[in-house]
C-alpha cells in the first residue's frame, strides 16, 4: 500500500522559480539597480566577489588625408590630378591598437537576508489548500519589502556627488540644492512650488548629461511629497500603470524630462536622480546543505535565491524558508576617466541628490 504524503507534491525547483518571480514583481526600488548573481556559491559572508566593469570607449586617432593636387601637364586648374598625381603619406596613418580596458570591481557580501516558515502536520492536513497564496507568497512579499527598504536606506546613503572636488563639480557638477516657496493653496503658490522642482529636474539632467550618463534607463526616486507638487503641475503628465502588476511599473507616476520617475513612501522632501547602472545588486546562494530534507537554489532575472524544506521532528512540523546573500556597491569610473580635461578618475558621478528646502515666501 503506498505510503500517505502531503497533497501539494512539491517540486522545488520550480517552487523557486516561482517564487523568484513572485519577489521580481513584488519589488519596487529593488527592481531598480543593476544585478549580479552567482549559483552554487563556495565563499562565505563577507567575502568580495569582483564583477567587471566595462570599458566606455575606445579612442579614435583622427590623421588627415593626403592633399589633392593639380595636374601641371594639362593647365587646367579646374581638372583634378590623376591617380598617379597623388602623392604618398609621408607620415604613418597606422592607428594604435585599442585595448578593452575592463576593470574590476569588488562587491563585498555584507547581508545574509531570510525568512522561513514553520508548517505544523494539522496545518498541512487540514488548514493549507494553496501552497502558492498562503505560503509562498508571504514569504516572498515580506523578502520584497525588506529589500525596498533596505535599498531605500542604501540610496539616501550613497546616491551624492559630494565626494567631487570642486574642480570636477565645475567641470560636471555636483548634487543640486533647490529652495521652494512653503505651501499656502493658492493657484500662484503651487505654480511656483513645481516651477523649482521642475528647474532642479533639468538642471539634474543637466549635470547626467556634462558626465556622459547614458540617457536611457534613468530614474529619479522622490518620496510622496514631491509626488504631490508634480501632480499639481500643470506641465506634468501622469501616466497610469494601475493596470499593471509589475510593482515598479505601478510605482513610475511619469516620464518627466528624460526621467521615470518613482515614488516610495520611505522618502520624503528629497529626490535621486541616477542611471540603472549607479549601483548594483550582488546576490550568491550556498549550495544545499547536507542535513536539508530538500532544496532548490535558483536565479531568475539576476536574484539568486535557496529554498530550503527541513523537518522538525520535536514540533512534527515543516519548515519552507528562502534566503540569500547579496551586497550593493556604487559604480565608480575608471581611474582614467575625464571629462573636457578635468580628471574624474574612480568617482560615482552617474547619480546625483537634489535637496529641498523650503522657505517661507517673499511677501
Amino acid at each position: 500500500m503506498p505510503l500517505t504524503t502531503h497533497h501539494f507534491n512539491l517540486d522545488p525547483k520550480q517552487v523557486t522559480i516561482a517564487a523568484l518571480g513572485l519577489l521580481d514583481r513584488q519589488l519596487t526600488l529593488g527592481n531598480i539597480p543593476a544585478r549580479y548573481s552567482e549559483l552554487n556559491f563556495t565563499g562565505g559572508l563577507g567575502d568580495v566577489i569582483n564583477v567587471n566593469r566595462p570599458s566606455r570607449s575606445i579612442p579614435v586617432q583622427e590623421t588627415g588625408v593626403s592633399n589633392i593636387i593639380k595636374n601641371p601637364i594639362t593647365g587646367d586648374k579646374n581638372i583634378f590630378a590623376a591617380a598617379s598625381d597623388r602623392p604618398l603619406p609621408t607620415t604613418a596613418r597606422r592607428a594604435p591598437n585599442g585595448f578593452i580596458n575592463e576593470t574590476r570591481f569588488p562587491v563585498q557580501l555584507t547581508t545574509l537576508a531570510q525568512n522561513a516558515s514553520a508548517l505544523s502536520m494539522e496545518q498541512v492536513a487540514f488548514d493549507l489548500k494553496k501552497f502558492g497564496g498562503q505560503i509562498l507568497a508571504p514569504l516572498t512579499r515580506g523578502m520584497a519589502e525588506y529589500f525596498d527598504d533596505t535599498i531605500a536606506a542604501w540610496i539616501k546613503a550613497n546616491i551624492t556627488r559630494s565626494a567631487l572636488t570642486a574642480a570636477q563639480k565645475t567641470a560636471i557638477g555636483g548634487d543640486v540644492e533647490v529652495s521652494i516657496p512653503t505651501y499656502d493653496g493658492s493657484r500662484e503658490n503651487m505654480m511656483e512650488r513645481a516651477l523649482r522642482l521642475r528647474t532642479a529636474f533639468v538642471d539634474a539632467r543637466l549635470h547626467l548629461n556634462r558626465a556622459n550618463v547614458p540617457a536611457g534607463e534613468r530614474y529619479v526616486i522622490a518620496g510622496p511629497e514631491v509626488e504631490a507638487i508634480l501632480l499639481k503641475d500643470p506641465e506634468f503628465v501622469a501616466v497610469d500603470y494601475s493596470g499593471d502588476t509589475n510593482a515598479l511599473r505601478r510605482a513610475i507616476i511619469g516620464s518627466y524630462y528624460g526621467f521615470d520617475v518613482v515614488v516610495h513612501n520611505s522618502f520624503d522632501l528629497e529626490m535621486y536622480f541616477f542611471h540603472k547602472s549607479a549601483f548594483l545588486l550582488a546576490s550568491v546562494c550556498p549550495a544545499i546543505p547536507m542535513g536539508a530534507v530538500t532544496g532548490s537554489v535558483q536565479n531568475v532575472n539576476g536574484i539568486a535565491t535557496r529554498m530550503l524544506v527541513d523537518y522538525d521532528y520535536d514540533l512534527k512540523a515543516d519548515t519552507i524558508g528562502l534566503d540569500t546573500m547579496y551586497g550593493f556597491t556604487t559604480i565608480k569610473e575608471d581611474p582614467d576617466y575625464n571629462v573636457r580635461g578635468t580628471v574624474i578618475g574612480e568617482k560615482f558621478v552617474r547619480g546625483l541628490k537634489v535637496n529641498i528646502t523650503e522657505v517661507a515666501p517673499t511677501p
